[in-house]
């Protein structure tokens, strides 16, 4: 790799958190989490969703069902 070492994580990773895609319980504790704004959880869970479907057996994800809520 030519740029390998030279590569650096910008200002706005500073606060990242790493989660890892096997941990069902840490996961599931995510998205519970009341910070999420409905679009920001939206998306996530799509994304778990998805990486549910292609991941084999490098993921663990939360089972999760889509409801209409009620109004």
């Amino acid at each position: 790799m030519q740029y390998g070492g030279q590569i650096e994580a910008n200002w706005e990773s500073a606060g990242l958190r790493l989660y890892s895609s096997l941990d069902r319980e840490l996961l599931s504790e995510l998205v519970a989490d009341e910070a999420w704004s409905n679009e920001g959880l939206f998306a996530f869970c799509q994304g778990l969703r998805r990486l549910g479907q292609i991941g084999g057996n490098r993921v663990n994800v939360p089972a999760m069902e889509a409801t209409a809520s009620e109004q």
